[in-house]
């Protein structure tokens, strides 16, 4: 039987679900997970992507976002981020191969980047609100620390990412 590996975050309530994760060139990224969305969205321009992930390249993709409590956003650039990695608050780490990131200039938020929870499919996750008055607790389980990012596009169109999903190398 596989060890399950386990990655805790201490979230401060008041921030409602946001982690902190360390970009590519080691600054701190504010990231929100969201239950509602298909897939990342990087919301503060394609310099601060550049800068935080040098190894980031736009794509030819593009997407349409819903949501965000506006109309929808559409023809949003795809780039793609060769090596995402989420390391928590005790080191441990999972890494997410070819993660294609929508980037949109929209800093008005209080975070650099949403999280959609569609890139833990493969993985067992908690919330714990109630261990304490002042955080809440995020949790991820799994069994392994690669994983690959497919994209999923719109019926019939290539070029429109509809959202994404992680899988293991051998599937």
């Amino acid at each position: 039987m596989p060890v399950l590996k386990t990655l805790s975050f201490e979230i401060e309530k008041s921030d409602k679900a946001v982690l902190y994760i360390t970009g590519e060139d080691g600054a701190d990224i504010s990231c929100m997970i969201d239950t509602g969305a298909n897939v990342p969205i990087w919301f503060m321009g394609e310099d601060f992507l550049k800068l935080r992930y040098p190894s980031a390249r736009k794509t030819d993709k593009l997407t349409i976002i819903h949501g965000l409590g506006k109309d929808p956003i559409v023809d949003v650039p795809i780039w793609n981020i060769p090596k995402f990695v989420i390391i928590d608050d005790n080191g441990e780490n999972l890494i997410f191969h070819d993660m294609p990131m929508p980037v949109l200039n929209a800093r008005q938020y209080s975070f650099n980047m949403l999280i959609p929870l569609t890139m833990l499919n493969r993985m067992r996750f908690t919330f714990d609100y109630f261990k304490s008055s002042v955080y809440a607790y995020f949790t991820i389980e799994t069994d392994k620390t690669d994983y690959y990012i497919r994209s999923i596009y719109l019926p019939g169109n290539p070029v429109y990412l509809n959202r994404i999903q992680a899988f293991l190398q051998d599937e």
